[in-house]
């Protein structure tokens, strides 16, 4: 039996119901007109299972956190996570294994409420924080339009270059804390 199997057959056998959230998505290679599909599938996930941290310290003390979720074997997505008396945006990153110059940062801004919408490009996203003492960080991200995030492989390419596009679909969540 795998470790998630277990997890499932005592959540079950112990009564607690558990969450699952799910990412739709699609990677292109922007090579030549229109470009190749590189990935594509439905992530069905748990955030305690399948969400991996990072804890970043800096000079001043602070702390924020780098959170993914793997996709598959290539591409992950993720949020750079800090606390703050009030969360004004966020950036969505993806990540691509064996790029170690990469590059990617869509940066969204709240609107209204929960909605945020991103900066340059269409897709608007509902996001939910969680309060954390005084201050609050995100917790989830829910896509309330497709969005389409950029990624460079190799950051020594000319300003501008975008070599991969991922596309994330209306109804995907991205939940990085319970």
């Amino acid at each position: 039996m795998t470790g998630r199997a277990a997890l499932l057959l005592g959540a079950v056998l112990s009564g607690r119901v558990i969450s699952a959230e799910t990412v739709t998505w699609e990677a292109r290679a922007l090579l030549g007109p229109g470009g190749s599909p590189v990935g594509h599938g439905v992530k069905t996930y748990q955030v305690a299972a399948d969400i991996v941290a990072r804890e970043h310290r800096a000079k001043d003390g602070g702390l924020s956190w780098t959170k993914w979720l793997k996709l598959d074997e290539t591409f992950a997505i993720g949020m750079d996570i800090q606390q703050a008396t009030t969360i004004d945006g966020f950036g969505l990153v993806v990540y691509r294994r064996g790029d170690e110059e990469g590059f990617s940062w869509e940066w969204f801004d709240r609107t209204t409420g929960a909605i945020v919408e991103r900066r340059q490009g269409a897709g608007r996203v509902r996001v939910t924080t969680r309060k954390v003492g005084p201050l609050e960080e995100v917790a989830s991200v829910e896509l309330m339009d497709d969005a389409v995030l950029r990624y460079l492989d190799d950051i020594s390419k000319p300003p501008g270059t975008v070599t991969h596009e991922l596309l994330l679909k209306k109804g995907s969540v991205l939940k990085v804390a319970p």
